[in-house]
């Protein structure tokens, strides 16, 4: 008998964390280029079942349009690189960019651009091209005010949600590798426009309706 609570008990645990990543991947539907995540979940010898990793799903999320030229989308592989307060980077596929009090190119929460971006103030005619390419408009010339480079991982399930729609390097992910957009196998970049997440909320409400059932069917043995 009390085996058989140790297991309900191990599922009861396992089917809360799994709803738990399920309402955490329906709160950020609208977070642009979000990607779910999934647990993995494996027999113990003891008997019940333990979350033994957390995963992403990097399916492309749809394209959607704007008129902002920094505002960028990722078509294909790769991540947007930023550097953080503490020194290190941060990588995300969220490319809502904007210019800060320096004209530094940065995202919504201030982070800039890596490798450095800057575009002088009162510059218009601004234009990202899908290799990565920034150039503006002087006069009637165009000037080039940067290279984006975009980066990628052997194993981009394994990157470590660091909060901010930012992610983070890891073992399992491996290091980060840079390169410029529409080489190597990276993805090419869409100006104007934003990639919404790849969460499906039909598949994550009934993923809810049987994890409930199960937290249920758990908790009526315990």
């Amino acid at each position: 008998m009390l085996e058989g609570m140790l297991n309900a008990l191990s599922g009861l645990r396992a089917a809360s964390k799994k709803l738990q990543n399920s309402a955490n991947n329906v709160a950020n539907i609208q977070t642009s280029g979000f990607k779910k995540s999934r647990l993995d979940l494996t027999a113990m010898s003891s008997g019940g079942v333990r979350v033994s990793a957390t995963s992403r799903t990097n399916t492309q999320g749809a394209i959607a349009q704007t008129n902002d030229p920094f505002t960028l989308a990722i078509s294909g592989r790769g991540f947007f690189q930023v550097a953080l307060p503490n020194g290190k980077s941060g990588f995300t596929r969220g490319g809502t960019f904007k210019l800060d009090g320096t004209g530094r190119m940065v995202t919504s929460d201030g982070n800039p651009v890596i490798p450095e971006i800057t575009i002088p103030g009162n510059t218009k005619a601004i234009s990202v091209g899908s290799t990565g390419e920034i150039s503006y408009a002087a006069g009637s010339e165009t000037q080039n005010s940067g290279q984006l480079l975009l980066a990628d991982f052997d194993n981009p399930a394994g990157l470590t949600a660091m909060g901010g729609n930012l992610l983070g390097e890891t073992g399992a992910s491996g290091p980060a590798i840079t390169g410029n957009p529409g080489t190597g196998g990276f993805g090419t970049i869409i100006s104007g426009a934003y990639e919404l997440s790849n969460v499906d909320i039909t598949s994550e409400v009934v993923d809810q309706i049987v994890t409930t059932a199960a937290f249920k069917a758990n908790a009526q043995v315990i």
